[in-house]
């Protein structure tokens, strides 16, 4: 007698059970531990970035929205492995305020898109240690937030791979925003724009488009020692660079490329002196702009002015004494 044997062929998936199994795999990511379309911290406290239970949908990854909007606080600090966010919010709303401070020893940050330090509400970024990348930067994005971000430090780099804003976006004027580059801390984007309520100040370095790019300034810039821009500066009308000035310290802003002038000069002297200082220098030299206007702040008989060398590309506080 002849045996018979059963078919063992699979049977063939149909376009109906196909999409079916994608749609289940979708889910059971999303699901999965390590996933989260967007993640809050929970708490007004300060704590460590990497505390699962600090955050509502667990620990911020390269797919998650990360959002502190509640006044809390998140560090990212030693011997912790690097800290990761599609995007990062620091008070999303008017009323709403968050933190975050990158710290020594191995503090890394990485966003994928967007950082906003304060875009409609308050932000506060603190930078001490490592290294932060994003694909842009807006602090104090909206009419009416606040955002105050800090590259402090020798071992401290802040790299944008597009456009870095303050006191806006890359679109339009935000709120009033302070960018802090200082204790040669690095700062380096493809471009970078100071709106009207912006402030850039330090003793860092600002770094454009790998020294061809431009620093654009509508609000101020006041360096607190060298402030060091690696590429050019244009001021707009409304700009205004504000400098300390006393016998043996001297705010100066130095650039590699050209500088553009417009918008006001502010000066204060410190004491009594005389002399000259240099207060701007542009490698790239100064073309033939001035700055619209000046305002100098002094005590006793002195008369201070400025001068412009355009073949070294400086600009010269200039102080003589008008005592008798």
């Amino acid at each position: 007698m002849k045996k018979k044997f059963a078919s063992q062929t699979a049977p063939k998936l149909s376009w109906k059970n196909a999409i079916l199994l994608a749609v289940t795999a979708a889910l059971a990511l999303f699901a999965s531990p390590g996933f989260a379309a967007d993640t809050t911290w929970k708490y007004d406290i300060t704590d460590d970035w990497f505390i699962s239970t600090n955050w509502d949908s667990g620990v911020p990854g390269p797919s998650s929205d990360a959002f502190i909007n509640n006044g809390g606080t998140a560090y990212i600090s030693p011997d912790a492995p690097m800290a990761e966010a599609l995007s990062l919010t620091l008070g999303l709303n008017a009323g709403d305020s968050g933190t975050v401070e990158v710290l020594p020893e191995h503090g890394d940050l990485t966003v994928g898109d967007a950082i906003f330090v304060g875009k409609g509400g308050k932000g506060n970024l603190t930078q001490t240690f490592g290294t932060i990348i994003s694909a842009t930067a807006s602090i104090a994005s909206q009419t009416g937030s606040s955002g105050s971000a800090t590259v402090d430090g020798t071992t401290t780099a802040w790299r944008v791979s597009g456009e870095a804003d303050v006191g806006g976006t890359t679109t339009a004027a935000g709120g009033t925003g302070l960018l802090t580059v200082t204790n040669s801390g690095t700062v380096s984007a493809a471009s970078v724009h100071v709106w009207n309520s912006g402030t850039l100040t330090g003793t860092g370095t600002v770094s454009v488009n790998s020294g061809s790019g431009t620093v654009a300034v509508d609000g101020t810039v006041a360096p607190s020692g060298t402030l060091t821009i690696t590429g050019n500066l244009s001021f707009g009308e409304g700009a205004n660079m504000s400098c300390n000035v006393s016998s043996t310290t001297v705010d100066n802003a130095q650039l590699s490329g050209a500088a553009a002038l417009d918008g006001k000069l502010s000066v204060i002297l410190n004491g009594f002196f005389t002399g000259d200082f240099t207060l701007l220098h542009a490698g790239g030299g100064l073309g033939t702009t001035t700055f619209r206007s000046y305002s100098f702040t002094y005590t006793g008989c002195l008369s201070p002015s400025i001068v412009y060398d355009r073949t070294n590309g400086n600009v010269i506080l200039h102080v003589v004494s008008t005592c008798n």
